[in-house]
């Protein structure tokens, strides 16, 4: 297995390298200038040369992008335009509130989902099949920030339950922590949900028509073995591939949910961000971003040993 992390580690980095080319040039693309941002438009033309030539703007854009490669090989993200803080320091500090949020929503939607799912394949066709099925197909259509209005407006401001906006650490009061966390966490786990139940019901109606099923209940297991102890387990191997990537997409996904709810994460951050022309705070969150996403993509790949053992990384099976 440690062979195969090391190999899967050295094909990551030429994925990384192109995508810190395509961030770095996109990023560049935004109209509009930085130093703007910094002294505004009524700056003198000595003062913006003054600025420009700090940030080093001045340069060719080649030589703009070594020199910020560079410094990210070394753990230099560059330092906020708008703050002066090293970029990597302020994304280690965002960074808690996103991976809570994240992992809150992987957490519900999967319990919700597997559960659902399974119950639907089970009781294929009849009406509680069809009622995940509408359910399901309900959560991938609405739109995330619809969703997230009409939690506020619902559960914040009719029925005020829980708050609308805001952030409170769980190591600072959990129950608060709690409170804050539920609505930013269904709202994002909502479609997430959906598409697990969607993908766990396609699965475990593949499953429990195959003959290792036929034969488990031969030896006469009871339907609750073989439904969770054989068809489950090996339906998992697909649904936990899809959750880990989705776990990469709902760090980037976050932005709608963190604007709504005035979550102090990467997403909010990324979007302030982008209004102040903050080139190294944008391009270090996007590249951050993806390297997670090849990291849980890693992950994901190991967790098949442990859910199939028939599954050898070391072999390439």
């Amino acid at each position: 297995m440690l062979r195969y992390i090391l190999n899967r580690i050295i094909y990551l980095l030429p994925v990384l390298f192109i995508m810190s080319l395509v961030v770095f040039s996109f990023i560049h693309l935004i109209p509009g200038d930085p130093v703007d941002a910094i002294l505004g438009l009524n700056a003198s033309d000595e003062a913006r040369a003054a600025v420009r030539k700090s940030l080093g703007l001045d340069r060719n854009i080649v030589v703009q992008y070594i020199s910020w490669i560079g410094g990210v090989v070394s753990g230099d993200f560059g330092d906020s335009v708008v703050t002066g803080e090293p970029v990597l320091k302020l994304i280690l500090e965002k960074l808690p509130a996103t991976l809570l949020l994240a992992f809150a929503s992987i957490l519900v939607s999967v319990f919700i989902a597997v559960f659902a799912g399974t119950i639907a394949a089970v009781n294929k066709g009849n009406w509680t099949d069809m009622s995940v099925l509408v359910l399901a197909l309900a959560g991938i259509s609405v739109p995330v920030f619809w969703i997230a209005i009409l939690a506020v407006l619902a559960f914040s401001v009719t029925w005020p339950i829980f708050p609308s906006i805001g952030y409170v650490s769980p190591l600072e009061d959990p129950i608060a922590a709690l409170r804050h966390l539920t609505l930013p966490a269904l709202c994002m786990g909502a479609a997430l949900a959906g598409a697990i139940a969607r993908m766990t019901r396609s699965e475990m109606i593949e499953q429990l028509g195959k003959d290792y099923i036929i034969t488990a209940r031969a030896k006469g297991l009871s339907p609750r073995e073989v439904t969770y102890r054989h068809a489950l387990r090996n339906s998992l191997i697909t649904v936990v591939t899809f959750t880990g990537l989705e776990l990469g997409t709902l760090l980037g996904g976050a932005i709608i949910v963190e604007t709504i709810f005035a979550w102090p994460g990467l997403g909010l951050t990324a979007i302030q961000s982008i209004f102040s022309r903050d080139y190294p705070m944008v391009q270090g969150i996007v590249l951050f971003l993806a390297f997670f996403f090849v990291f849980v993509n890693l992950l994901v790949d190991i967790s098949y040993t442990f859910l199939n053992p028939q599954i050898r990384l070391d072999n390439g099976k």
